[in-house]
């Protein structure tokens, strides 16, 4: 059993999953908590996995030797244990709603612009601490129509479970995540504001769309499942783009910075690994056999940075590359299939906007530090950077 989740890792896993994908696609692991897991490496196999339906995301199909991963307690565990045709209609739900919310592109450089301004003058700062972790609640407070309170309880629990010095994992924070959800539910039951926030709660009570007991896991969804992936690719852009500065050049002046964006969540790979999948009947994956009960960990990361799916200029690395031009770009970056993040649609603007509007008000930031000082979250299933020195005037 290979031992391979450690804090090297998580700052660069491409010579561990690279040796992986070459010895084979599929590896006996051992995972941080302690039990093992196949570990899935190749794209091929990756994205063929992921539409498998012998293999279940549902709890109640792991074998119980395994990794089982993070148990999400019911409401919320809605994505997680749903019926394809529930989880259809709620991820068509969500969807439509981030359709209702309309040209995300100007709003997000509108929020954006009004918290980088408060660093104006400051000549270094910790890009993590000041930017990329409090960003996304302003976001998701805009974007839900979250009251002050909940935006500020979000924000909080953010810096309590994310912040460098933070010592509880996400999953060692449902109670508060809980809270959150209620006195969001709370509001939006007594409001008759035309926000998202407002529109699922009305759906929940009236049953139209969505019933009472899948609303919290929606809003669970919206509320703390991409936050950290938002969070890690904002700083782990602006890391990248400090040692590029062509490639930061050419994602400025493209008429579409969606583009580029999908190249940095290949590139960065934000989040390492699916969500645990549960073997429901014995199968074969990469010509190992696999047990039914058994967890299969898909990599999106080895599947992002596979040379038999992405090349480029250089060779046999050319998928360890930046390309902010590379089209097509089908990674799976944020899964694929019936569970793919249904943010993405959200995600790319968003970020496309931050990026336009950072280095748009500071076109010299850069990070303070060489990228060899950089600490990285030690983490299993997500990375990046932990703290970000950067100057806003000036190169490191």
């Amino acid at each position: 059993m290979l031992n391979i989740f450690d804090a090297e890792f998580a700052r660069a896993p491409w010579p561990v999953l690279r040796s992986l994908r070459e010895a084979g696609g599929a590896h006996r692991v051992a995972t941080p908590d302690g039990p093992p897991a196949w570990l899935i490496t190749r794209y091929a196999d990756v994205r063929a996995g992921l539409l498998d339906e012998r293999l279940s995301v549902n709890l109640r199909y792991s074998g119980g030797g395994d990794y089982a991963g993070f148990a999400v307690p019911a409401p919320l565990d809605v994505f997680q244990s749903a019926a394809p045709e529930r989880l259809a209609r709620l991820r068509g739900l969500v969807v439509g709603e981030l359709r209702l919310a309309g040209d995300w592109a100007d709003r997000a450089a509108m929020l954006i612009g009004k918290s980088l301004a408060e660093l104006d003058g400051v000549t270094e700062f910790d890009f993590v601490e000041r930017v990329a972790l409090p960003l996304p609640a302003v976001i998701l407070g805009e974007l839900l129509g979250l009251p002050e309170s909940e935006r500020d309880a979000l924000a909080a629990w953010a810096h309590a479970t994310l912040a460098p010095d933070a010592s509880p994992r996400a999953r060692d924070t449902l109670g508060g995540m809980q809270r959150i959800i209620a006195a969001v539910v709370e509001r939006g039951r007594d409001g008759a504001d035309d926000t998202m926030l407002g529109r699922l709660v009305r759906a929940g009570i009236s049953g139209s769309a969505v019933d009472s007991g899948e609303l919290p896991g929606l809003l669970f969804y919206l509320l703390f499942v991409w936050y950290e992936v938002l969070m890690d690719l904002l700083a782990g852009a602006v890391l990248t783009f400090s040692g590029r500065p062509d490639q930061l050049a050419a994602m400025l002046a493209a008429a579409d910075r969606t583009v580029a964006v999908d190249e940095l969540l290949r590139y960065l790979s934000p989040q390492v690994l699916a969500a645990p999948r549960f073997a429901v009947t014995d199968l074969e994956i990469a010509g190992q056999r696999i047990e039914a009960g058994q967890t299969v960990l898909f990599c999106l990361a080895a599947a992002d940075h596979d040379p038999e799916r992405f090349t480029g200029p250089a060779e046999p690395d050319g998928a360890l590359e930046l390309d902010v031009r590379r089209s097509p770009n089908p990674h799976v970056a944020l899964g694929y299939g019936a569970h793919a993040c249904v943010g993405v649609g959200l995600l790319r603007p968003v970020l496309a906007a931050m990026l336009g509007e950072l280095y748009g008000r500071w076109p010299n930031l850069r990070a303070a530090v060489a990228d060899s000082e950089v600490p990285w979250r030690s983490g299993f299933r997500h990375r990046g950077p932990l703290t970000l020195p950067v100057r806003p005037r000036g190169i490191r």
